[in-house]
């Protein structure tokens, strides 16, 4: 693979990645929109595709960071996306994660970017990990009642996992998955200097969009909501 069809990949998936935003927009959007006129069953369904898209965007957005420009060799890059078709998406985050490493030091032997390494590793779990595994449930068209590995059992854990998705709490992983890209983005790009200048300039970011969210919910979405007229044009 030559520089040129890696810029070229880049470009494309950059752009399937802005369209995908778009989508989640619109999907807010309604399901804000169905909120407000107590349409349990839209916000449901709607919320289950958003789920679905939540990690389809995280998926291009992925490939789209392998893709960076100067960033990856085209080993690094086979070696990458193997780890993510054999093992699951999160490993290959995780894999990403480790190769770009490398090039900032031996981080290993460095405490600073162990710490660095570990905090990466918790977002992809909780923010990438999690999320797929309800989604494998919804793609294969589990949407109300999933069930074990073999289908032969219902799996009353997930099922339960399922009922409870909002469009609120999907909505921070998108915002979270966002901050994890920034930081990923200035590890792969310029890991020597980008990544040590903004590291902790995102993170505070993180912690603070946390913060602000933390008593966000789905109850405290629809007060909000209820307080504005149903306009027909906001659909």
């Amino acid at each position: 693979m030559t520089n040129e069809e890696i810029l070229e990949l880049y470009k494309l998936q950059s752009c399937n990645v802005r369209k995908l935003n778009q989508v989640k927009d619109s999907l807010i959007k309604d399901i804000n929109f169905y909120l407000r006129k107590s349409d349990n069953f839209q916000v449901e369904v709607k919320t289950k595709l958003l789920a679905i898209l939540y990690v389809a965007w995280s998926e291009a957005q992925f490939i789209q960071i392998v893709y960076t420009p100067s960033a990856f060799s085209p080993s690094e890059i086979d070696n990458i996306k193997n780890t993510k078709d054999h093992k699951g998406i999160s490993e290959g985050w995780e894999k990403m994660v480790d190769l770009a490493l490398q090039k900032v030091g031996e981080w290993s032997k460095n405490s600073e970017l162990q710490n660095r390494r570990k905090k990466l590793f918790e977002i992809i779990k909780n923010y990438i990990k999690s999320p797929s595994v309800l989604r494998n449930k919804i793609a294969h068209g589990q949407w109300f009642h999933a069930l074990n590995r073999d289908n032969t059992a219902q799996n009353i854990d997930l099922t339960k996992k399922l009922a409870e998705l909002d469009s609120v709490e999907l909505d921070k992983q998108f915002e979270v998955h966002k901050y994890l890209g920034l930081i990923i983005r200035d590890l792969v790009q310029s890991p020597k200097k980008g990544f040590h200048q903004n590291y902790w300039v995102h993170m505070t970011a993180l912690e603070g969009y946390l913060d602000k969210t933390r008593n966000w919910n789905i109850e405290s979405k629809k007060s909000k909501l209820f307080l504005k007229p149903i306009n027909i044009k906001d659909n």
